[in-house]
């Protein structure tokens, strides 16, 4: 008897729904993985990419390396011993880094030209970038280009401001004059004088704050960008000299040159930080005077001993400071707890409380 012919099932004609619904599986996860890295901050990128050269930089357990159980100094630590020096990386990458950084800077220009410390200067941002403006009188004198000690402490303030966020972006800088003619061996027209003016400024901010050369471009415009308050070509307010600190996209667009940030090995970026710390230091304590610098060393030591002798007895005569000639009188009948609010003579700031 012949076997009985098994049927022959019929042909699954859905089976690309698999691959397909794998397909659009994988392309839905591909998309979500691209929305969460647009929702990245770029602050908190550059500081894990910066974290993870420094781990991969540091050596292994065979070549040596303390263990953290010897008392080794953490990468937590390291950051944080210098967390008032920004990563360059952060610098270079992160728009918000540089907005915040371009405001702050705004702001605290505005705040020391109010004061009086800056006058003559003021700074607002443009499209291109931040322009922070010289009125040429506190820097140069009439027909030169030669910086005068006055205008060397003003660059001073202006430079540790931007050398405290910026040592990777490119600036611009512009010599303006008014159109009153100038006809001298040294200087045949306002071209040459404002073009001097604009080399000045940066040859001393090189010289001064270790910028790379590459960073800057100096400019002479001569009379042809009048001010936009000038009331004539001749107005005053022409002859000024201005620093344009670029936007990294207004450069990468506009602008040609060098990018000397790319290719920054891990030991050139750590030279770079180590020159930054050591310049501002170094102008910070050439622009205060001896006797303010005194003053901050002795409020300095007063806080260190605070902090080790809370509410003691020595404590209050460290930060009580009455006035004997003026108020001996009214000091006496104050209880002791209350004595540590009189600061008379003292340049402890208010806000402080010192834990007392």
């Amino acid at each position: 008897m012949a076997k009985k012919k098994i049927p022959e099932e019929p042909e699954n004609l859905e089976r690309w729904l698999v691959s397909y619904g794998d397909f659009i599986t994988l392309l839905f996860a591909t998309f979500v993985v691209l929305y969460a890295l647009a929702q990245v901050d770029a602050t908190d990128f550059a500081k894990l990419e910066e974290s993870l050269k420094n781990a991969f930089s540091q050596n292994t357990l065979l070549d040596g390396q303390q263990s953290i159980m010897d008392g080794s100094q953490n990468l937590f630590d390291q950051q944080q011993a210098n967390s008032f020096i920004p990563s360059l990386m952060l610098e270079y990458i992160s728009p918000k880094y540089e907005e915040a950084s371009f405001n702050e800077i705004e702001a605290s220009i505005k705040e020391l030209s109010d004061l009086g410390d800056l006058d003559g200067i003021t700074a607002k941002m443009t499209d291109k970038g931040l322009q922070i403006t010289f009125d040429d009188k506190y820097l140069f004198a009439p027909a030169s280009a030669d910086l005068n000690k006055k205008a060397q402490k003003m660059l001073d303030k202006v430079g540790v401001l931007i050398c405290k966020k910026f040592v990777l972006h490119s600036m611009r800088i512009e010599g303006h004059t008014d159109s009153q003619p100038i006809h001298s061996n040294k200087f045949p027209s306002n071209w040459e004088l404002s073009s001097a003016r604009a080399s000045s400024v940066v040859r001393y901010l090189i010289q001064r704050f270790k910028f790379s050369p590459a960073l800057f471009t100096a400019v002479g415009y001569a009379d042809t960008r009048p001010h936009e308050d000038a009331t004539s070509p001749n107005d005053p307010a022409n002859r000024r000299v201005e620093i344009l600190i670029m936007k990294n996209s207004y450069k990468s667009k506009y602008e040609s040159g060098p990018d000397i940030a790319a290719n920054l090995s891990k030991s050139q970026q750590d030279a770079i930080q180590k020159l930054r710390q050591q310049v501002i230091s170094s102008v910070e304590k050439d622009s205060i005077s001896p006797a303010a610098r005194k003053l901050l060393e002795e409020n300095k030591r007063k806080i260190d001993r605070q902090k080790s002798e809370k509410l003691s007895e020595k404590n209050m005569e460290l930060y009580v400071n009455i006035d004997k000639e003026n108020n001996g009188d009214k000091a006496k009948d104050l209880p002791k707890v209350e004595q540590r609010v009189i600061k008379l003579k003292s340049n402890i700031p208010e806000d402080e409380d010192f834990g007392l």
